[in-house]
């Protein structure tokens, strides 16, 4: 099955752009997820591009109009689960990930810009808004290539190992913590050496330390994932 990602945004280079590296162009490769960069001043409100207004009752920026952003969201050939870039929603973390790489339907990333969207559609289209994190952003669209290439990267096909994933941090083969530390060549850099266990061959003695020093990493920096 292709999977189809819709990004709703007025910055459409954006995403081109980025979908020529990594996951979303391997993705795109092998035949198995489609995304599609959808312009929201296609679906204008008038000859000059308008897709958003002063706020009603007053402030700073300017706000996105609901009827370009339905109009872009009925366009697309099946109703998708909506996502909103939002600094009001939930951190995406690795389970959102992991739940939306499940789902069926499309998905349709609403790219936030300027003071934020019109509350109405919102309430109308929108299933599930997520943030990257309390910062704020120009605009939602390095946040929705962030999700999108987070499922890709669990679809089967599209990294070159299958276990790639599944060992990654947050994932099950580091029991939702961090990954432990990686050493390559050379075996000694700057008077710093390659632990000796990992030089040993002994399979068996080199995942064990690799769990404990990855639960260590994770007590350290992200005590919370223990939880």
């Amino acid at each position: 099955m292709v999977r189809r990602f819709s990004v709703i945004t007025i910055h459409p280079g954006f995403i081109t752009a980025y979908g020529q590296f990594g996951a979303l162009r391997a993705a795109h490769a092998k035949g198995l997820a489609q995304i599609d960069a959808v312009d929201l001043r296609d679906f204008a409100v008038d000859r000059h591009g308008s897709i958003d207004a002063h706020p009603y009752g007053g402030g700073e920026g300017m706000v996105l109009r609901p009827e370009p952003l339905a109009a872009a969201i009925d366009a697309l050939p099946e109703r998708p689960l909506t996502i909103l870039t939002s600094p009001a929603g939930r951190h995406w973390q690795q389970r959102d990930a992991e739940k939306y790489a499940l789902a069926t339907r499309p998905l349709a990333f609403v790219c936030g810009r300027f003071a934020g969207v019109d509350q109405r559609f919102i309430d109308t289209y929108v299933d599930a808004e997520y943030s990257c994190g309390d910062v704020i952003l120009a605009g939602g669209e390095l946040p929705a290539l962030m999700m999108i290439e987070s499922i890709l990267r669990l679809l089967p096909g599209v990294l070159g190992s299958e276990d790639s994933a599944a060992t990654d941090s947050f994932a099950a083969g580091c029991q939702g913590g961090l990954e432990y530390p990686l050493y390559t060549r050379p075996p000694e850099f700057r008077g710093l050496k390659v632990p000796e266990v990992l030089l040993s061959g002994d399979h068996a003695r080199v995942e064990a330390w690799r769990q404990e020093q990855g639960q260590e990493r994770t007590r350290q920096r992200r005590p919370d994932l223990l939880k």
